[in-house]
């Protein structure tokens, strides 16, 4: 990913995860369209990387997350749908955040804590999905703001150790 649209990532995931944190009640009524719109984002991203590298049977898990944006905006009345479609994005997602952090948990420290996150939303999202509501909507927006910020946290975090590696190895 070029340098400019890694800053842009950053800053705005960061700034996103910060108002919905400071925000999540004001937000409450638009739920449905904010997190809409974070599958959208997160499955368009996905889309073009993988267009890109010509990764073209990975498409499918794309277009899956675009029609659930979808689906949340239609829904975007009905707290209950929202909660379930919502419930559903995050395990799929976690899911396969899962499977790529305990790929890498014995050569970086971060994965470690990256699977512990992943394993904490999943079950939240199981509760999401079992039992729909505003008040268990309102705990995975905060969740959502607090995941965006580490979308950006853990990649950042596992470079410096790499780097930190890479100097030390230099230096022997």
């Amino acid at each position: 990913m070029p340098k400019a649209l890694k800053i842009t990532k950053a800053a705005l995931y960061i700034t996103a995860g910060i108002l919905i944190f400071f925000l999540y009640e004001k937000l409450m009524p638009y739920v449905a369209f904010l997190v809409g719109g974070v599958v959208l984002a997160y499955a368009l991203e996905e889309l073009g990387f993988q267009i890109a590298r010509r990764k073209y049977a990975d498409i499918a898990g794309s277009l899956i997350q675009i029609t659930l944006a979808i689906l949340l905006f239609l829904a975007h009345s009905e707290i209950e749908k929202i909660c379930v479609i919502w419930g559903v994005w995050s395990i799929i997602r976690e899911g396969r955040e899962l499977s790529h952090a305990l790929s890498h948990i014995k050569t970086s420290v971060v994965a470690a804590l990256n699977v512990l996150e992943s394993v904490v939303v999943t079950v939240l999202s199981v509760t999401l999905v079992l039992t729909p509501g505003e008040h268990h909507a309102k705990i995975h927006l905060i969740i959502l703001g607090v995941e965006l910020i580490l979308e950006i946290l853990f990649p950042f975090l596992e470079e410096l150790v790499q780097r930190k590696r890479a100097k030390k190895q230099e230096q022997q």
